[in-house]
């Protein structure tokens, strides 16, 4: 028969081999990460090895040295899940951070309900109070961390299949569930005296559903409109010029909240960019802005068409041979709309040898300098 340490060791070892098939299969020409998974399968196997010799030191029942009130103990699922945190570390330090983040809490949670697991069923001689004494020690963590866990899993749930579906089905898909919770929570508030274990059956069976529809959405993938925009950037960078994005521009917002705090409206009339800092009555073409600070200006569009406000902050070095120019915008607005710009400018004005300026695309000579101290 297996010890409890040889059970823990034999599963290091299984779950190392199960990681270097995997990563073997999956990772071209990474040999260093293969010795590394390979080491711990053979280290752990060892131990397993030397702890079935020995027996851990156990005193098997029946035994003339074992108490005559003795009990065997009951199984664990502890070790498998400290076991799982090793085999994540390991993978972990090769693969993703979040991969040894994720092995880290597995790892710690398994120690501290091993051994607490470890220490109630010593505290006497019946199981009943030895599990009483555990769940007062640990209940008061396990359910808020489980409710976590199980609330976390719905949710990422709920987003891929969101992702997945298309947008025109994603609406039938969220009418349709809530529906279906708010017929089931009827039913439930009615039916007072259904039995406990229906309804936690119904609701485990309807969250395992949920958890299942989430893996598909994973395996099938974003539907082909989020992949397209992903791969081409659409929403990473904005679309500065003087004509309209298909993206960039899509659903403009027109209204600006009374808690924005802008420093400066700026007012594109009848083909003219004019300016006034927060406070003060006269119209001016020179803003003066505090460097390395989030700004926000307003931008009113009193012309005929739709136009956007375009900030023009000094230039980046991408390589020995481009120089880009550093860009910020608001998206296209109709006449009589408004819209915020928020940015922040962390080289002086002086270091450029431009000029900083906002400016309306399309429309020539109009400009406000920007002063950067």
């Amino acid at each position: 028969m297996f010890t409890s340490g040889s059970k823990y060791f034999l599963g290091v070892s299984g779950f190392s081999a199960v990681a270097l098939v995997l990563y073997i299969a999956l990772v071209d020409g990474a040999v260093g990460g293969a010795v590394a998974i390979a080491s711990i399968m053979i280290a752990s196997g060892f131990l397993a090895g030397l702890a079935l010799f020995n027996r851990d030191g156990d005193v098997k029942v029946g035994d003339q040295s074992a108490p005559a009130n003795a009990a065997p103990l009951g199984s664990s699922l502890w070790p498998l899940v400290t076991t799982v945190g090793v085999v994540l570390l390991g993978i972990g330090l090769i693969t993703h951070e979040i991969v040894f983040i994720l092995g880290l809490v597995a790892l710690f949670a398994g120690l501290v309900e091993w051994a607490v697991q470890g220490w109630s069923e010593s505290a006497s001689s019946e199981s009943a109070y030895n599990a009483g004494v555990r769940g007062r020690l640990l209940h008061p963590l396990e359910w808020p961390v489980l409710a976590v866990v199980g609330v976390g899993v719905l949710v990422v749930s709920f987003s891929r299949i969101m992702l997945a579906v298309s947008h025109e089905v994603g609406a039938f898909v969220f009418i349709g569930l809530g529906a279906a919770v708010l017929v089931g929570g009827t039913v439930f508030a009615l039916r007072p005296n259904l039995k406990k274990s229906l309804v936690v059956g119904v609701c485990s069976v309807a969250a395992v559903l949920v958890g299942v529809a989430g893996l598909g959405g994973v395996v099938a993938g974003k539907r082909a409109s989020l992949t397209e925009a992903k791969a081409a950037k659409h929403f990473a960078h904005k679309e500065c010029g003087e004509e309209k994005s298909e993206h960039f521009d899509f659903n403009a917002e027109s209204t600006v909240s009374m808690r924005s705090n802008p420093i400066a409206t700026l007012e594109f009339v009848d083909g003219k960019l004019r300016a006034r800092e927060l406070g003060l009555a006269a119209y001016t073409d020179k803003i003066t802005v505090p460097k390395g600070n989030d700004i926000s200006v307003m931008f009113r569009n009193k012309t005929e068409g739709e136009h956007r406000l375009t900030l023009f902050y000094g230039t980046t070095k991408v390589s020995d041979e481009v120089v880009e120019e550093n860009l910020t915008c608001t998206q296209m607005i109709g006449n009589d709309k408004e819209q915020i710009l928020t940015f922040k400018i962390a080289k002086s004005s002086i270091a450029s040898d431009k000029p900083y300026e906002f400016y309306v695309p399309g429309a020539e000579g109009q400009s406000i300098e920007v002063i950067v101290p």
